[in-house]
C-alpha cells in the first residue's frame, strides 16, 4: 500500500512524456518476473523430464526365454486351522462356584478349569450313606431268617422222622389190640370171658385207634411240604436219591426267606450304586481340560448356573495346527498323503516360511467350486500360528516339469490379481497378458502367454510403453 502510495504521488508530480517512459518500464520489469518465474522453470521442467525419460529408456534390457528343468508346485492359498477343538462343558447341574482360567491362558491335560458348588452333593452323599447302612441292617437280618430257616428245615425232617415212628408205633399197638378184640370176641361168643371184659377191651381198643388215628394224621401234617407231590407241584422232576430230595425240600421250604435275603441284597447294591454315582457326580464338580491346549472362548462366569449342555469354555490344541487347502479337481491327482508343503503367513514377515506335510485328502468333491479340501499338519510348538490365518502355500508334488521361467521384475501384477509384462516384437514393444505359476526365487514361472524365444523387457518397465520402438 505504501508502494501504491509513493507511485501516485511520483506520478503527479512526472510530465506526461516522463510518465509514458515510467509506464514502459513497468511493463518490461513485470514480463522480466513472470518469464523468470514461471515460463523458464517450466521450460527448464519439461527438458530435465524429457534428459529423464531419455535417460531411463537407456536403462531398458531385455532377456529371451528359454524352457527349463523345474520342479512341478501346485500354489494355493489356505487358512490355518485347529487340529483339536474341545468345548468344556458340565457333567452335573448347579452353580458355577468359581472358574480359574481367562481366554489365552495356556492349560495342560487334566489342569483344574472351574468349579461346582458341592454342598447339595455332599447332602445327598451322607443321605445314602445312612441309607446304605438301613440297607446293609436289613440285609444282615433276613440273612439270619434264612439261616433259621434251614435250621427249621433240620428240625423239621428229625420230626416227621420222629412222627412216622410214633405212627408206627400206635400202629402195631392197634393191630395188637385188634387182634386181642378178635379172640376176646370169639372167647366172649364161647362163654369163656364176661361181657364186663369183653366191653374193657373195646374200651382199650378204640383208646390205641384213636391214637392210631392221632398219629396217623400228625405225620400227615408234619409230612406237609415234604412229600413227592409238593416236589411235582413246583415243577421239578422228582429225584431218584434221597439227598437230592431233601435239598429240594430245603429250597421248597425256605423260598419267602431266600426270596427276603435277595430283596434285600438288592437295596443294598441300589444304595451302593446311588451312593457311587453322587461319589462321581462330586468328582465332576471339579471340571478339568481333556487336553492340553489354550483357552480360546469362555463361556461363562461364577454364579452362573450350569446344565449339562452348557458350554463353560473352549480349548484348542495348537501345538500341531492344520493348514486347509481347496485344491482344483485337476491338481488333486497330483497330491498324496506326506507330500511337504511350504507356505507363508499374511500376518507374519513374507520371508518367513513354515513347512508341513499333507495329512489329509478329502475324498468328496466340492460340486460348486469344483474343489477337494485338503490338510497338511503343520508344527506350531512356539503357538505362532493361530486359527484363522491367511496362508499361501507351495505344493511340492515331488516332479519335475519343463516351463518357461522369467525374472519377477518383469512381471506386473495388479490388484485385481491379473499380470502383464512387456515382450518385444519386431522392435515394437507389445503388452501380454499372462498367467504365472510357482515361484523359484527370483524367477517365476509363466504358464500362459509366453513362449520358449520371446524377448521380454525385464527392466526399465516404467519407461516402456506399448508401441514403443527397441533396437
Amino acid at each position: 500500500m505504501k508502494l501504491v502510495k509513493m507511485l501516485n504521488v511520483l506520478f503527479r508530480n512526472l510530465s506526461l512524456k516522463n510518465k509514458v517512459i515510467s509506464i514502459a518500464l513497468i511493463v518490461v520489469i513485470t514480463c522480466g518476473i513472470v518469464y523468470g518465474v514461471v515460463i523458464r522453470p517450466d521450460i527448464i521442467s519439461r527438458r530435465e523430464s524429457a534428459l529423464a525419460k531419455k535417460s531411463a529408456a537407456e536403462a531398458v534390457s531385455t532377456v529371451i526365454v528359454e524352457a527349463k528343468e523345474v520342479r512341478d508346485t501346485i500354489q494355493v492359498l489356505g487358512q490355518i486351522i485347529f487340529k483339536e477343538k474341545v468345548n468344556i462343558s458340565s457333567k452335573v447341574n448347579g452353580r458355577l462356584s468359581r472358574i480359574l482360567v481367562k481366554e489365552g491362558k495356556r492349560v495342560g491335560k487334566g489342569e483344574l478349569i472351574a468349579e461346582i458348588e458341592r454342598l447339595p452333593f455332599e447332602i445327598t452323599l451322607k443321605q445314602q450313606q445312612s441309607e446304605l447302612e438301613i440297607a446293609k441292617k436289613a440285609l444282615e437280618l433276613s440273612e439270619a431268617k434264612y439261616s433259621d430257616a434251614l435250621k427249621a428245615i433240620e428240625i423239621k425232617f428229625k420230626t416227621i422222622k420222629k412222627a412216622k415212628a410214633d405212627l408206627n408205633d400206635k400202629k402195631v399197638s392197634y393191630e395188637n389190640m385188634n387182634n386181642v378184640l378178635k379172640n376176646k370176641t370169639a372167647l366172649f361168643k364161647a362163654g369163656g370171658i364176661s361181657n364186663t371184659e369183653l366191653e374193657s377191651i373195646k374200651t382199650q381198643h378204640t383208646t390205641l385207634n384213636t391214637k392210631y388215628e392221632l398219629a396217623k394224621s400228625d405225620y400227615e401234617i408234619q409230612l406237609v411240604g415234604y412229600r413227592d407231590r409238593d416236589i411235582k407241584n413246583e415243577g421239578i422232576k422228582l429225584p431218584d436219591s434221597a439227598e437230592e430230595k431233601i435239598k429240594i425240600f430245603k429250597e421248597i421250604n425256605t423260598k419267602i426267606e431266600k426270596a427276603e435275603v435277595e430283596s434285600a441284597r438288592s437295596r443294598v447294591k441300589q444304595a451302593e450304586s446311588s451312593l457311587l454315582s453322587t461319589e462321581l457326580l462330586l468328582k465332576e464338580t471339579y471340571i478339568r481340560s481333556p487336553i492340553t491346549g489354550i483357552i480360546a472362548v469362555k463361556n461363562m462366569e461364577g454364579g452362573e448356573m450350569v446344565k449339562e449342555d452348557s458350554v463353560i469354555a473352549t480349548v484348542m490344541d495348537i501345538n500341531t495346527v492344520f493348514i486347509s487347502m481347496n485344491l482344483n479337481e485337476k491338481d488333486i491327482t497330483k497330491v498324496k498323503t506326506g507330500q511337504k508343503v511350504g507356505f507363508t503367513v499374511d500376518a507374519f514377515n513374507i520371508e518367513k516360511t513354515f513347512s508341513g506335510s499333507i495329512d489329509t485328502v478329502s475324498p468328496v468333491l466340492d460340486t460348486k467350486t469344483r474343489s477337494v479340501e485338503v490338510k497338511a499338519v503343520v508344527s506350531n510348538g512356539n503357538s505362532s500360528l493361530l486359527p484363522g490365518m491367511f496362508a499361501r502355500a507351495v505344493i511340492d508334488t515331488g516332479k519335475s516339469v519343463k516351463g518357461i521361467l522369467v525374472p519377477k521384475s518383469a512381471v506386473i501384477t495388479h490388484e485385481d490379481g491379473r499380470s502383464e509384462l512387456y515382450l518385444v516384437r519386431n522392435g515394437l514393444v507389445v503388452k501380454e497378458n499372462v498367467v504365472t505359476g510357482s515361484e523359484y526365487g527370483e524367477e517365476i514361472q509363466v504358464v500362459e502367454g509366453v513362449k520358449e524365444g520371446d524377448r521380454v523387457v525385464v527392466s526399465g518397465l516404467n519407461s516402456v510403453y506399448q508401441g514403443m520402438k527397441i533396437q
